[in-house]
């Protein structure tokens, strides 16, 4: 069950969560190859907005634990999916671009990190990406903006690029 204490919802048994600095909250139950890679990116998002975030637990949905999906993972989540944040009380899915090819063109490029977003959207309502300082401005911002406006939800994409940060949500329309 939520709690709610000064305004913030917090995700179930907030007791079994690690405290990592003073705003990262880690479950016991996030474990496995991700794990350094989402307290990094969690770290950065945390710094930035002096805001608690929650890296959430991995638990399948297709293995002998799954009936823990009901009791530790916040409600909303997907039956079939993990996302790895918990933050301003939505979803937000971990991508690391830093590993593309930075020898496309510049519409490979873009669909590239579109296409990383897609997967985001899949897990989450909301995407945290790490972009290489390689890449322009201008074409993080149109690939970013080009997938906002064609999906119906209303995502937000938080950018770690470098050590700036900035974020893209869909406009009010």
């Amino acid at each position: 069950m939520k709690k709610e204490e000064d305004n913030e919802l917090f995700p179930p048994h907030i007791e079994t969560y690690q405290k990592l600095g003073e705003y990262v909250y880690v479950s016991d139950l996030h474990q496995g190859t991700e794990r350094a890679e989402n307290i990094r990116l969690a770290t950065f998002l945390a710094e930035k907005t002096k805001e608690k975030i929650f890296i959430l637990p991995i638990i399948q949905p297709l293995t002998n634990n799954a009936d823990l999906r009901n009791e530790y993972l916040p409600k909303g989540v997907k039956k079939d999916k993990n996302p790895d944040f918990y933050f301003r009380a939505r979803f937000v899915d971990g991508k690391n671009m830093t590993t593309i090819d930075f020898t496309d063109n510049e519409n490979k490029l873009r669909a590239k990190i579109q296409g990383r977003l897609k997967e985001a959207f899949k897990q989450a309502n909301d995407a945290l990406v790490e972009v290489p300082l390689l890449i322009d401005r201008s074409i993080i911002y149109s690939s970013v903006n080009g997938q906002l406006n064609s999906s119906k939800n209303n995502h937000i994409v938080y950018i770690k690029y470098g050590e700036e940060f900035f974020t893209i949500k869909k406009p009010d329309k």
